[in-house]
């Protein structure tokens, strides 16, 4: 089960966040806050306090970030995007589309996708954010689809760091099972 931990409050005294070399400072700061937090665990990205965000700054931290997390260098520490205003959703989803990565943003009970997600992915996370979780063989039966489509486009969003993945024992016949965990 993940572990939800505190928000990381972006911050910025002007309410702006800009450049690369403020994007690098940010980055090594979550990136050094997500190594030291629990395993298995959530850290929210808070942007209550922040009114814009540029391209570059944006792409500096937040894909080299989720690029980090879907590489497996961080484990299993995972991050959702809260609190952004329209204007910096928009160049959050600009900055992962252009580089073909994808964030959860939260807002109240509901969470969208920012960045590219494929239609067939995306309908196996609407099914694990609906259930909280699941087997591949569950999101099978919800897709309608055979098991190893259901596990192709859960690998692709453990990957992508939009669903946490633990190791729930073997299967009849063998073979490994796997529970797939929603990260908001």
């Amino acid at each position: 089960m993940l572990k939800r931990m505190p928000p990381f409050y972006l911050t910025s005294p002007s309410g702006i966040l800009s450049g690369r070399d403020r994007g690098g400072a940010l980055l090594d700061e979550l990136t050094e806050r997500l190594r030291a937090s629990h395993p298995d665990a959530v850290t929210p990205l808070d942007f209550t306090q922040i009114d814009f965000v540029d391209i570059s700054c944006a792409d500096e931290f937040l894909t080299k970030l989720l690029m980090r997390i879907g590489s497996g260098e961080l484990g299993t520490r995972y991050v959702t995007l809260q609190g952004a205003n329209l204007s910096v959703r928009e160049t959050l989803e600009a900055v992962l589309t252009l580089r073909g990565l994808a964030a959860l943003h939260s807002e109240g009970d509901g969470s969208e996708v920012l960045g590219t997600l494929k239609a067939p992915i995306r309908e196996a996370l609407d099914v694990i954010l609906a259930k909280k979780s699941g087997t591949s063989s569950e999101v099978a039966q919800a897709l309608r689809k055979n098991i190893n489509i259901a596990c192709n486009r859960l690998n692709v969003l453990q990957r992508m760091g939009l669903v946490c993945r633990a190791r729930e024992g073997s299967v009849p016949g063998g073979g490994r099972q796997y529970t797939y965990e929603s990260i908001v």
